[in-house]
């Protein structure tokens, strides 16, 4: 089917107005993930600092979805923003604040971001500046984005103070660019999807009242940023949350997104030790959301994409209303899911008991299926999962297939998972019932205690076209841990390259693009007045020579000559574009 003219008509407007706002949707519309990448680069960084750290005034909280303090209910935040190397920081004033915990949100370039050297020597910077004081400053949740525009870079740090008491103080930062770049980006729907996703992380440790939002928040013009924070004040007096706005950064750069806070009078879901075998992982509805919104969008910018998907799949207006539909959901804040397992945690102080209490919570959303691979290490045990369910496993195998996004079963607001007895599971099912958007089902178990193991259903390869992500995924070896101590994975390189024959016209670069995201390269291909193709790729050695060979028996065009260097790997580019 070719697209109407309206529709071609409303997306080429759409494409205008981001554009205008700096933001390119044919970046956003693969999913190259606008966070720092957590294996492979944070992980990888963090281990090339620890002895740089260890020396220092500042400690890293253990990886869990918030910050987790003791206190006696009241507490004060502070917000600071700081350049990324932290030449601005005041450690007389970290001195005297004092503060219980910190909230990092790190917004860096992408020529920083790409590899794990040049983040840790951006990072390493910063965490000097912070541990200068004499207070010892505690990082309890950590969030990376990155930014292609050349100075969109800031640190923002939220300081929380808080005196020890018989209740937990819960907090946590998270932030987004854009969920559906279709929509327009002061829409009420893209603050509430956003805020919503930092709240997901309060709500599975089981807070549902008395939540505090402190917008995150940047744009290109001021009447964007106004947009941005009535939207704000509107998800917070629709759902009961207070608001509090804070100084914001100022780096025109589209951003949206929340510290939370909330005081929790339970133990928190954090039972580890006492998850046993035979215990269930229950999921509250199925995931995968991002494969659905980055479809639909590549769909409009790649003919190709779009006479296949209607082909083989469903037509665009049908993944047009699943895509809203989606989008609704995403909006709403899981709030009455909260409040269910609230009533399975123990009081304060009290035991956790198999038969009663919720052992784990965790959130299914930005790494899908990775995040029961880091619980099965978190907690020491082996957990199997006997189904994937996700929202569309057509659109999700279709976008694996076409390479749209590297990890179809990833989301945001998403899904959220729950470890418990058989007999605790059932009864939360029961509970479930009734809550919009919930469609609670028991998706594994826990096979016993053991080295982190997750075992997944062969079919993950539908879903999961990132060869690396898939081995970490499947391998028996503890990421978590490891992954803070190996060093970089590969050699980095830089190919220019020029390609002749019938290589214009011909659909020869989107099919590059997508074998290029297949191997997880980055760069661009941009024809030439001579007839020819430009590539420029940067990655991993041997996935550039693969490429290469790729170019050379390309299955569509006819290829007659190929010339190409390998340079020096500058990590410019986090995407793979067509120019």
């Amino acid at each position: 089917m070719i697209m109407s003219n309206d529709r071609i008509t409303r997306f080429r407007e759409r494409l205008d107005r981001y554009l205008d706002l700096g933001i390119n949707l044919l970046s956003l519309a693969i999913g190259c993930s606008v966070k720092v990448d957590l294996y492979d680069v944070l992980y990888p960084a963090l281990s090339l600092i620890n002895n740089e750290l260890a020396k220092l005034n500042i400690e890293i909280q253990p990886r869990e979805d918030v910050a987790v303090l003791r206190s006696d209910g009241e507490y004060s935040l502070t917000r600071r923003i700081y350049s990324v190397d932290g030449v601005n920081i005041n450690s007389d004033e970290l001195t005297k604040l004092s503060p219980s915990a910190a909230l990092l949100l790190l917004q860096i370039h992408q020529s920083r971001a790409s590899s794990p050297a040049e983040f840790a020597k951006s990072i390493l910077s910063l965490y000097r500046q912070l541990g200068s004081s004499k207070t010892r400053i505690r990082i309890g949740k950590g969030h990376s984005i990155v930014s292609t525009k050349s100075g969109a870079e800031f640190a923002l740090v939220d300081f929380i103070s808080t005196r020890p008491g018989n209740d937990y103080l819960l907090a946590n930062n998270d932030t987004i660019q854009i969920i559906d770049p279709t929509e327009d980006p002061g829409s009420y729907r893209q603050v509430a999807t956003a805020v919503s996703n930092a709240l997901n992380d309060l709500f599975i440790k089981g807070i549902y009242r008395d939540i505090t939002i402190y917008p995150v928040y940047d744009a290109p013009t001021n009447d964007l940023r106004a947009e941005l924070m009535k939207n704000f004040r509107d998800f917070a007096n629709k759902w009961g949350f207070n608001v509090i706005n804070e100084r914001q950064p100022s780096v025109n750069y589209l951003l949206m997104g929340a510290t939370v806070v909330g005081i929790l009078d339970k133990e928190p879901p954090m039972f580890y030790e006492n998850i046993k075998p035979g215990f269930k992982v229950l999921i509250t509805r199925p995931f995968g959301e991002l494969s659905i919104i980055s479809t639909y969008l590549t769909a409009h910018v790649d003919e190709s994409v779009m006479s296949d998907l209607e082909r083989d799949v469903m037509s665009i207006d049908e993944l047009e209303r699943l895509k809203m539909r989606i989008m609704e959901m995403l909006s709403k804040p899981n709030v009455e899911i909260a409040r269910v397992i609230n009533k399975y945690l123990p009081e304060v102080g009290e035991s956790f008991k198999d038969d009663e209490h919720i052992a784990a919570t965790i959130d299914v959303s930005g790494p899908g299926i990775f995040v029961f691979k880091e619980l099965a290490e978190q907690a020491n045990v082996d957990i199997a999962l006997n189904s994937i369910p996700l929202i569309s496993p057509e659109i999700a195998a279709f976008a694996t297939e076409h390479y749209i996004i590297t990890d179809a079963t990833a989301g945001t607001n998403g899904s959220i998972a729950i470890v418990a007895s058989e007999d605790v599971i059932n009864s939360i099912i029961n509970d479930l019932k009734g809550i919009e958007n919930t469609q609670p089902m028991i998706i594994g178990e826990v096979l016993g205690r053991g080295i982190g193991r997750l075992l997944v259903p062969d079919y993950v390869t539908r879903y999961v076209v990132n060869k690396s992500l898939l081995a970490k995924l499947t391998m028996n070896v503890n990421v978590l841990k490891s992954l803070r101590r190996q060093q970089v994975q590969c050699e980095r390189v830089r190919l220019e390259a020029r390609v002749f024959g019938n290589v214009q016209g011909v659909g020869f670069r989107p099919t590059l693009r997508r074998q290029a995201l297949s191997l997880g390269l980055c760069g661009y291909a941009r024809n030439m007045p001579d007839g020819s193709v430009e590539v420029v790729a940067e990655g991993c050695r041997d996935a550039v020579l693969a490429f290469v060979e790729w170019i050379k028996s390309s299955p569509v065009g006819e290829v007659k000559s190929v010339n190409y260097t390998i340079k020096e790997y500058s990590g410019e580019f986090i995407d793979f574009e067509i120019k």
